[in-house]
């Protein structure tokens, strides 16, 4: 008589908890209904667990019996090859479109959000810790109070994050919101065809950090930092906010290409 079947060991997501590209693959996981144990780290302390899982930075998807996938795009395609059709149409045109505008999104759209968050909220003079608290677990909970200290001057020079840096990063982004602004001009859905894809969800993934969406599974549960409040306003104000934010309310938790019913996951800073 055989014994009690073994649990299937299931992935481990490393994560900068709030990080727009770490939220990019967690979304994209969720959404295929695959299931993962997240495990949340701050900046300057993630290597802890990404160098003993093969990677540097996160996110990284550490695999059962599998090398690690330390890229968010990679994380999409592993998404989509465990559920075909989920993130890519099948159309060949549709797909390079597709594919397009996910890689100028991840090469441009999400360095300039990320930097305009971090000198916003640098320079509104709020502490990260209890961010850091509410969203990590481990040492990175236990030493948040002088992470909150280090963290700023560190990211500054690692991602020249200054006020010069940050209007750059302006300038870069405006293209890519009146082009999203102009796909979107005759009212329809989604950026490319008739249904959401990786597309649209690598776009509202990294234009989160400018608009704050209550679905976020991480920020959404933090209160607006003060330095955000004008970033987050000018993002309302446009066609490509307010489009980035339905996509959050209305596909953050959808799963209708397969998946579990119920969406499983670990999440271990709750």
């Amino acid at each position: 008589m055989s014994g009690p079947a073994r649990a299937r060991p299931r992935a481990t997501l490393v994560t900068i908890s709030f990080s727009h590209y770490c939220e990019k693959a967690r979304w994209g996981l969720d959404r295929a209904g695959i299931a993962y144990v997240e495990e949340p780290h701050a900046p300057l302390v993630h290597w802890l667990g990404t160098l003993p899982r093969g990677g540097r930075s996160t996110p990284t998807l550490a695999l059962p019996g599998a090398a690690s996938l330390t890229d968010s795009t990679d994380i999409l395609q592993h998404v989509e090859s465990l559920r075909p059709g989920s993130l890519w149409p099948s159309d060949p045109t549709e797909r390079a479109e597709v594919e397009a505008l996910e890689a100028r999104f991840g090469a441009e759209l999400g360095p300039a959000t990320r930097r305009l968050a971090y000198h916003a909220i640098f320079t509104g003079g709020e502490s990260l810790a209890p961010l850091l608290r509410q969203s990590t677990t481990g040492i990175s909970r236990a030493a948040a109070t002088p992470l909150s200290w280090l963290i700023p001057p560190a990211l500054s020079r690692a991602l020249r994050i200054d006020a010069h840096g940050a209007e750059l990063s302006r300038q870069r982004m405006a293209p890519i919101l009146a082009d999203v602004e102009r796909r979107r001009v005759d009212g329809r859905p989604f950026l490319v065809g008739d249904r959401f894809t990786a597309a649209d969800l690598t776009f509202a993934a990294l234009y989160a950090p400018l608009r704050w969406p209550p679905e976020h599974p991480v920020t959404g549960r933090q209160p607006l930092p003060r330095g955000l409040e004008r970033l987050r306003d000018e993002a309302r104000s446009r066609p490509a906010g307010a489009f980035a934010m339905r996509l959050y309310r209305d596909e953050r938790a959808r799963r209708p290409f397969g998946g579990p019913a119920l969406q499983v996951r670990d999440r271990r800073h709750r």
